[in-house]
C-alpha cells in the first residue's frame, strides 16, 4: 500500500512537472491548455495517492486506473523519448502494489475499524 501511494504521488509530481514545462515553453494558448490538463491530472493523481495513504476504500480505484492509463500512455510514447520507460516502470510497479491483496486487505481491515467506532459503545 506504501509503495502504491508513493508511486501514484511521484507520477502525479511528474506529470504536474511536465505541465508547468508546458507552460513556460512559450507555444500560446495551445501551451496553456496543455499545461491546465497535464497540471490538473497530476493534482487528481497525488490526490488519489493522498486518498491511497490516508487508506481510504475509494482512494484505491483512482489509483489503480490512473497508473494502468500512464503505463499504456507511457509505452506509447517510449519510442520517441527514452526515458518514458522510467515512467512506465514507476507506473507499472504502482499497479502491481495497488493491486496487492494486502493493499485490499489493509483498506478492508481500516474500514471495519472504522465502522465499528462510529458504532459506539452499547
Amino acid at each position: 500500500m506504501v509503495v502504491a501511494a508513493l508511486g501514484a504521488a511521484l507520477c502525479g509530481l511528474s506529470l504536474f512537472g511536465l505541465g508547468i514545462a508546458a507552460a513556460v515553453s512559450g507555444n500560446g494558448g495551445f501551451s496553456t491548455a496543455v499545461a491546465l490538463l497535464l497540471s490538473g491530472y497530476g493534482l487528481g493523481m497525488i490526490a488519489a495517492a493522498w486518498a491511497l495513504w490516508r487508506l481510504q476504500l475509494l482512494g484505491r480505484g483512482p489509483v489503480l486506473a490512473l497508473s494502468l492509463l500512464n503505463l499504456v500512455a507511457g509505452v506509447g510514447l517510449a519510442g520517441a523519448a527514452p526515458w518514458m520507460w522510467l515512467l512506465v516502470l514507476l507506473c507499472g510497479v504502482t499497479v502491481v502494489a495497488a493491486a496487492l491483496p494486502s493493499t485490499g486487505r489493509a483498506l478492508r481491515l481500516r474500514s471495519a475499524t472504522k465502522l465499528k467506532q462510529a458504532d459506539g459503545p452499547r
